[in-house]
Parts: structure tokens; sequence; C-alpha cells
């Protein structure tokens, strides 16, 4: 389990309704409860709802940063809003915490909240960054759901994220930015666990636009040369897995 994951559970309960957690932390959890192990993770992915916030979750939220003392406490600049919290002096907190909300003003901290500009070499998750999409954001919307007390995207949900992440990864570094080969190999291999939780049965039907991203990712994230045994999937070949989620997202070749 992600360290902290308990404390941000007790914390934040009854105000389920105004985040969602994404990420390796989502995956921890579903992966978890299929009793399957997953890679460690230790940052919490947070993508705010904007649609329900409101100054007590800010009030509370802050009273959780300042709890777990967070020495590190930025925040960009822009028309969305990305925060970042981590090296906290409590050793039962999450290590680092990352949120997403689509307005500057959805997160109603304190007046006393005191955050530092977001350090340029920073790099926003790109989890959060395809939020501002609408497509995309809609849809972690309607996959939102409730587990042992977290709000958190299933399974079927997650992996076209991911599929995006590893799409944007890979066009940056195809681009010349400095981007960790290790980085885009994590969202591939992510899908690739996610798919133990899908059943083959199961239909999602996408928007357009992540229905195409999902057709670029199947087409070339899962070549030949990838064995899921690599990542602890047995049973299946890449080829069969690709087939398979091909079909769940109503997608072709």
């Amino acid at each position: 389990m992600v360290r902290g994951l308990d404390r941000f559970r007790e914390h934040f309960a009854g105000l389920e309704d105004r985040y969602v957690l994404i990420g390796g932390a989502a995956v921890d959890v579903a992966m978890n409860a299929a009793g399957l192990e997953f890679r460690l993770t230790k940052d919490l992915d947070i993508v705010l709802l904007v649609e329900s916030l409101d100054a007590e979750f800010g009030r509370v939220f802050w009273e959780f940063v300042q709890d777990g003392g967070y020495d590190f406490r930025h925040r960009s600049t822009g028309v969305a809003r990305f925060y970042r919290f981590h090296s906290p002096s409590e050793p039962s907190y999450p290590a680092m915490l990352e949120l997403f909300a689509r307005r500057p003003d959805a997160l109603a901290l304190p007046p006393d909240a005191e955050l530092a500009p977001l350090p340029v070499a920073d790099e926003v998750s790109s989890l959060s960054a395809i939020l501002l999409d609408d497509a995309y954001y809609d849809f972690v919307r309607s996959g939102a759901r409730g587990v042992d007390g977290l709000t958190l995207l299933g399974a079927e949900h997650l992996i076209p994220l991911k599929a995006n992440a590893w799409l944007d990864l890979t066009a940056r570094r195809e681009r010349g930015e400095a981007v960790d080969s290790n980085d885009i190999k994590k969202h591939r291999n992510d899908v690739v666990r996610l798919y133990q939780l899908i059943a083959p049965a199961t239909r999602v039907g996408l928007p357009p636009t992540i229905a195409e991203d999902m057709r670029a990712f199947l087409g070339c994230a899962l070549d030949d040369g990838f064995d899921p045994r690599s990542v602890g999937v047995r049973g299946a070949t890449v080829t069969e897995i690709a087939a398979v989620l091909r079909a769940v997202y109503g997608v072709e070749a």
C-alpha cells in the first residue's frame, strides 16, 4: 500500500465527492483489491473536481499539509493550477501530493497559506496535464468510484489515461526533450498490469479523441518485442492483450 494512504483516507472522510485519485496510487488500490502486487509508488496524484469543491475542502486539505509538515509547497501559475507538496516531516504521511485543478481559483486555501511558485525545471505530471482536455476530464469524472473510503478511477478508466501519458512522454522524447525512458515504460507496464483486472466482455465507450489515442497506443506501445511476464503478467501474449483491449474500447488496429 502507498505510504500515508490510510492517513489521507481518514483525514478526507466525508469529502470523497471533491476529488479523484489517479496514477500509481489508484492502480495500487485496484491491484491490491484483486490480490495482485504492484510496483512501489510514493505519491498521490489527485484530480480536484471543481464542480463540487468548496472552502471546507481547502481548509481540510491545508490542515493535512500542516499536520504532515510538508517542507516543499509549490503551485503553478496559469489557466489551470497544479500543486506539489513533498518531503513531509511526519513519516506516516504520503511522500508527495500532486493536485490538479482546471481553474486557478478552484482550491480555496486559507489566507495565511504560503506556497512558492513551481520551479520552471519541474515537470507537471503527464496524467494531470491531459485533464485540460474536456473529453479526458469528463471521462475521469464519469469513472470516479468509491473504494474503501477513497474516490479513485477503476482499471477501465485508468488504462486510457496511462496510454495518453505514454504517448505524451514518447512524443516529447522524440522532440529532443529530456525524458527518462523509465517513466515512459512505467505507463506501458501499468496498462499491461491493469489488463488483468478487465473482464474480456467489458465494453467502454470512448469519445473520439480518446479512442484515437487508445488506437495509437495499442498500435505502437504493445509490440511483439514486449514480454508481459517481465511485469508479472502470465497466461497471455502481448498480441492477445492488445486484442482484448481493442475489443474493450472499440478501437480497431
